[in-house]
């Protein structure tokens, strides 16, 4: 059985938006050994903050080498259930898909998934495929990015804005879905496996 993640349906969809993107960047991508980026770290560690923040006016957080520095002015309202995680099953012209993903927040119906940009742009997340996926894996009618602003300096990023971006399930959307994941599929199935398995044979020689 085939595992992808939610985070693979993105990168297939942002290689087919990128004209200049080759096949080769996007294997590597699936195959998950692009060296993460500062940015990318940084991400990281304010997810691994946030899940475990307190409720009400956050100030200086230290965590895994980097500081947060928050000034925003209203005090934030926190989901109560943090970082839940789901699998579901798809069937596939390429066969069974299992669909995993992890989102930072549940609140009633609402999914929450928390983002830390240089630059807020509510165009970028519209056709993610991210918040079509979790609606339709945890049966929600709701999806909200809390975008994080920050100004970076260093290893240290001061947060001094914040969007509360919702998005709400429509009635294609599971069809979306799994057509995302039929793509996918197939994808990984013709490139992915076929690479990985050269790279096993390269290393056993």
């Amino acid at each position: 059985m085939i595992r992808l993640s939610v985070s693979d349906l993105e990168s297939l969809r942002y290689w087919r938006a990128n004209e200049d993107a080759d096949l080769a960047s996007l294997i590597q991508r699936l195959m998950h050994l692009e060296p993460p980026t500062p940015v990318m770290k940084a991400g990281r560690a304010f997810a691994k903050l946030m899940e475990n923040a307190p409720q009400g006016e956050l100030t200086e957080m230290p965590i895994d080498g980097w500081v947060f520095r928050f000034e925003l002015d209203a005090e934030l309202s926190l989901p109560a259930v943090r970082e839940l995680k789901a699998e579901v099953l798809f069937e596939t012209p390429s066969g069974p898909v299992t669909l995993v993903g992890k989102v930072d927040g549940l609140h009633g119906i609402s999914v929450h998934d928390q983002k830390l940009t240089e630059r807020f742009d509510a165009e970028r997340y519209l056709d993610s495929l991210q918040w079509r996926a979790y609606l339709s894996m945890f049966g929600a009618r709701e999806f909200v990015y809390d975008v994080f602003v920050g100004r970076y300096d260093g290893r240290v990023v001061t947060i001094n804005d914040y969007h509360r971006l919702p998005f709400y399930a429509y009635p294609e959307m599971r069809a979306d879905v799994q057509k995302a994941v039929d793509d996918l599929a197939a994808v990984y199935m013709e490139h992915v496996i076929p690479a990985a398995e050269r790279t096993t044979e390269a290393g056993a020689a």
